[in-house]
């Protein structure tokens, strides 16, 4: 019994992480239609900068994440204004702009190939120390991981339904044609939510990284990842997209302790196929960003 609520608490702080991942695809999806291939690469991008800055050139933890996130919104908006927009003018805009983010991903993959190599590289963990519980230790670091999480996801439901700008993307999400009628820049918005949900990555990107590894091949598993999680919980639903990340979370942990980590990808898979049979439009579908 002790193992079974080790477990669950695992799957919840990992589903808190994957939920944050899964917020960042989730919003642009939602605002502009865009399935960003490159999610998973993005967040590495962050995870090896905050290790660059803070282990490579001496500075220390904090200013390397801040410095990984502060590069994530120029990005962010570039990645829109000279890749995206473009593209979104033309008919063929859904296969076009995947193929851009899927280009992106592996010119990401082997650029940090061959600046950092193949081998494993991890960010330490916040705090040292744990806290026992009837069912065993609980690290403050893993604590730590599901507070930010949790704040996080409150911050982005307040800024959705509280700043004007939040309004303007789910007016966007809404309708495109109706928010331009009342004057919102759809261009602007674009570019902002791009901004916003690379912040976002990057910083699922750091925590994952202080969680378990990073490699520039493991960008790949993040994305497919967080695409499952948000077919689960409805394309375009925050909501969706932040049950089904602690759904899969307890899924992948209690997997591994009845069956063993190799069962890991096909539970997802299974759940995958699953959903898109009997529930199409996800858990959450039809509700936007």
């Amino acid at each position: 019994m002790n193992e079974f609520f080790a477990a669950l608490w695992s799957g919840l702080m990992i589903g808190s992480l994957y939920a944050i991942m899964a917020i960042g695809l989730t919003v642009i999806y939602g605002v502009s239609r865009v399935f960003n291939f490159a999610h998973g690469h993005v967040a590495l991008i962050a995870g090896y900068l905050a290790w660059l800055v803070a282990f490579e050139l001496g500075a220390s933890y904090i200013p390397g994440i801040l410095v990984a996130l502060a590069v994530m919104v120029p990005l962010g908006w570039a990645t829109y204004q000279w890749g995206v927009r473009p593209l979104m003018r033309r008919k063929e805009a859904d296969f076009a702009t995947l193929l851009l983010t899927l280009g992106l991903a592996i010119i990401v993959q082997f650029a940090l190939l061959e600046i950092f190599g193949p081998r494993v590289k991890a960010l330490p963990e916040f705090f040292s120390g744990s806290v026992n519980l009837w069912f065993g230790p609980i690290s403050y670091h893993e604590l730590s991981l599901v507070v930010i999480s949790v704040a996080i996801m409150a911050g982005i439901w307040a800024f959705m339904t509280r700043t004007s700008l939040g309004r303007a993307m789910r007016g966007v999400a809404s309708s495109v044609h109706g928010a331009r009628i009342v004057g919102i820049d759809t261009n602007r918005v674009y570019g902002l939510t791009f901004a916003l949900a690379f912040v976002l990555t990057g910083v699922s990107g750091v925590l994952l990284g202080t969680h378990s590894y990073m490699t520039p091949a493991i960008g790949w598993d993040w994305m497919i990842k967080g695409f499952i999680i948000v077919v689960f919980g409805g394309l375009g639903s925050i909501p969706g997209a932040i049950l089904a990340a602690f759904t899969l979370g307890v899924i992948e942990t209690m997997v591994t302790l009845y069956a063993g980590s190799l069962w890991i990808w096909p539970a997802w898979l299974a759940v995958f196929v699953l959903v898109l049979t009997l529930r199409p439009q996800g858990i959450l579908g039809g509700r936007t960003a």
